[in-house]
């Protein structure tokens, strides 16, 4: 008897470790499919049904954005690293422009409902509802012009919240004026009550919401239509989840002027230094110093790719909705005697997902100061830095503790600047072997190194941090983090 209880005891336990997962969130590369192929699934959410994790999105691919060639696609995963690519969610939709699909499951009809944003004509904004008995679909569409309370007004950015008692909840904004509210939807989820909290935000769109330790939160901020800088987190909290609400701070903004420092070991694409054209169509030059002289033989400038010039919102014209990656080209100077002098060069570029990896090779030897200067050449008005790194003999990197410093002249930097370069599309539940932890997730405009829209990277920050009050802590950029995820 002893040995069988220590049989199915074994057996039991075995069956927990099987059910934990460790998984590593990448979000410096592009995640790809099962075939391969790089996901194009942006401004959706991701929810756990069963033991699989569905990913619903808008695919974009080669398009403006607001296209009628843009359609909502399905990926599933048991580890949310490998992803498999389902297909389409609706069935014959009308010809129009979609996005924001957002899928949730109702217990009592046992149905899952997809809630969408569309434009049969930009921008007479609508919400559709469709339904399928699989969580892939494919979804039939119940309803193609869903009123709530503010309809007249066009309906833009949506996003969907279940409470722990099942009834569901719509957040949206406005077209007129982005103002962001609050609606519950009929035990069906398939209409509105037309119950609403009033307006909340102003100027605003791509909300989310979820719930912790009984406090609501609803998460908005600024409008940004597939900006490549990024939109911050406005965090509002509540005991009720549709009246109450006090807005606690921005997540996502640096609270003050950052510093330029560009040698300071920070290459996240938070952390960039503005290079600004000037007047005279010159470029502010960037200056590095040295408390002690040093040899340098060459250096490398991260060029943060993700911030593109030009504004695209609703240009339904363009075949691409990024300009080109331009690198820009860099003279070097050297002070002697008082004076800057040009030093000769060998350049090389090396480019990634997120970043222009550009290498000056030359040797300067009693090295105290150095001046960058980019052509007048270059196509956009600014440039991104991230980092400026040295390396002097044998390839050795000359770190920030050597007493470097580097700032840009004549600018001003922008401290409003998002700490993470993404819009929100979702903070998703995750449930861990630490309990469940809530993942902020944003789409990462104009971050495909091939121009094309639909392989712009999606962010999934590591787990958000709460202080003893609820509080939510300021996120920061992060290339990597893992968790253990359980079944």
């Amino acid at each position: 008897m002893k040995q069988i209880l220590i049989l199915i005891f074994s057996f039991f336990f075995s069956g927990l470790v099987l059910a934990q997962k460790e998984i590593v969130i990448n979000n410096l590369k592009s995640r790809v499919d099962t075939d391969g192929n790089i996901v194009d699934a942006h401004d959706g959410r991701i929810v756990k049904y069963g033991n699989r994790f569905y990913w619903y999105g808008t695919a974009y691919g080669n398009t403006s954005g607001f296209s009628r060639n843009s359609y909502y696609q399905c990926y599933s995963s048991s580890d949310m690293m490998n992803w498999r690519r389902e297909g389409r969610l609706l069935e014959n939709p009308p010809s129009g422009y979609y996005y924001r699909p957002h899928v949730i499951y109702n217990k009592k009809t046992k149905k899952y409902v997809l809630w969408y944003n569309w434009y049969p004509v930009l921008w007479d904004g609508k919400f559709g509802v469709a339904v399928s008995d699989k969580p892939e679909g494919p979804f039939k569409i119940v309803n193609t012009d869903v009123k709530v309370l503010n309809s007249k007004y066009g309906v833009g950015d949506l996003a969907l919240f279940v409470d722990d008692d099942d009834t569901a909840y719509i957040l949206y904004n406005t077209i007129e004026g982005h103002k962001g509210s609050i609606e519950r939807l009929s035990d069906n989820y398939l209409k509105s009550t037309l119950e609403n909290s009033g307006y909340l935000t102003e100027g605003c769109e791509a909300s989310a919401m979820f719930k912790r330790d009984g406090k609501y939160y609803f998460l908005i901020d600024q409008t940004c239509c597939f900006c490549n800088e990024g939109s911050g987190v406005r965090v509002h909290i509540s005991d009720k989840p549709m009246s109450g609400f006090q807005f606690k701070g921005n997540i996502n903004r640096f609270p003050g002027v950052p510093a330029p420092a560009l040698t300071d070991g920070m290459i996240a694409p938070n952390m960039y230094s503005m290079i600004g054209r000037r007047p005279d169509n010159s470029f502010s030059p960037v200056q590095v110093d040295f408390y002690n002289e040093c040899q340098i033989e060459h250096l490398q400038i991260y060029q943060f790719t993700g911030n593109r010039s030009g504004t695209y919102c609703g240009d339904t014209l363009s075949l691409k909705r990024h300009d080109d990656i331009a690198v820009p080209q860099f003279e070097l100077l050297t002070r002697q005697n008082g004076e800057w002098h040009e030093i000769v060069t060998e350049t090389s570029v090396e480019r990634t997902s997120m970043y222009n990896i550009i290498t000056l090779k030359f040797k300067a030897a009693g090295l105290k100061s150095f001046m960058l200067k980019a052509s007048a050449n270059y196509p956009y008005n600014e440039i991104f830095i991230n980092e400026i790194n040295m390396y002097g003999p044998d390839n050795k990197i000359i770190k920030p503790e050597d007493k470097v410093f580097a700032y840009i002249n004549n600018i001003d930097p922008a401290h409003s600047t998002p700490m993470i370069p993404a819009q929100q599309t979702f903070v998703m539940p995750l449930e861990t072997t630490k309990g469940i932890e809530y993942i902020w997730m944003g789409d990462l405009w104009g971050s495909a190194s091939d121009n094309v829209k639909g392989h712009d990277q999606q962010y999934w920050g590591r787990p958000l941090v709460f202080d003893a009050d609820g509080n939510i802590e300021p996120m920061m950029w992060v290339d990597e983090w893992h968790t253990t995820i359980t079944d």
